[in-house]
């Protein structure tokens, strides 16, 4: 069974993983100490997707693109939030976070999806906004695996609060995108515990109403 390896990092405590395809790592999202961490254990992804553009999701993003020069994908919605981290100040972050000069954008529909192919792996990629303009959630369905980024969590859905967000838009995408899935679906968010997809439609309060 092919699973991700996790990397916890920052005051959030925020989840990063990596996945090795046929043709290499894939990196996804970049939070305080993973640039690190993948220097100390010798990994060197060829990418790096990002499920959104919050900072504590890319805040190592520039130093893996420095240290491996590989592409950073982020949807369009989200991209400004990380090449411009300026905003942080609002949420009381110094010192400023280092900004990638540039990112690659998803190639998707609004608020529906795509095939996306990585590291010789092909992943199903959903925009979910609600959370950010541009969250997106990757799945594999050979692996049943999805990387569900601040769209899904164990017993929770992500803050609907921040700029840009909307409630309505995140729980109908989770609902379209991510419910008919397999239940055995394994969940992997960008905080918290691993879930499964049968779990979640069982127990998560916010998922009660189809």
């Amino acid at each position: 069974m092919i699973s991700p390896r996790v990397l916890t990092g920052g005051d959030l405590a925020t989840n990063g993983y990596l996945l090795e395809g046929k043709d290499g790592v894939i990196c996804f999202d970049a939070p305080e100490g993973m640039a690190r961490e993948l220097m100390r254990n010798e990994v060197k992804p060829v990418a790096l997707l990002l499920t959104h553009g919050h900072f504590d999701h890319m805040w190592d993003s520039v130093l893996i693109q420095e240290d491996y020069h590989c592409p950073i994908y982020v949807h369009p919605a989200d991209a400004e939030m990380v090449t411009d981290t300026s905003y942080v100040k609002m949420f009381g972050v110094v010192p400023p976070i280092r900004a990638p000069s540039h990112v690659e954008a998803f190639n998707i529909p609004d608020q529906g999806s795509a095939k996306f192919v990585c590291a010789g792996e092909e992943f199903q990629l959903f925009h979910i906004p609600g959370h950010s303009p541009g969250s997106v959630v990757f799945y594999h369905p050979g692996w049943g695996v999805l990387i569900s980024g601040d769209t899904l969590f164990c017993g929770g859905v992500g803050r609907w609060d921040l700029p840009g967000g909307s409630r309505t838009a995140l729980l109908q995408g989770l609902r379209k995108h991510l419910l008919p899935l397999p239940a055995e679906t394994r969940v992997y968010a960008g905080h918290g515990p691993r879930t499964t997809i049968g779990h979640e439609r069982e127990t998560n309060p916010y998922l009660d109403i189809v």
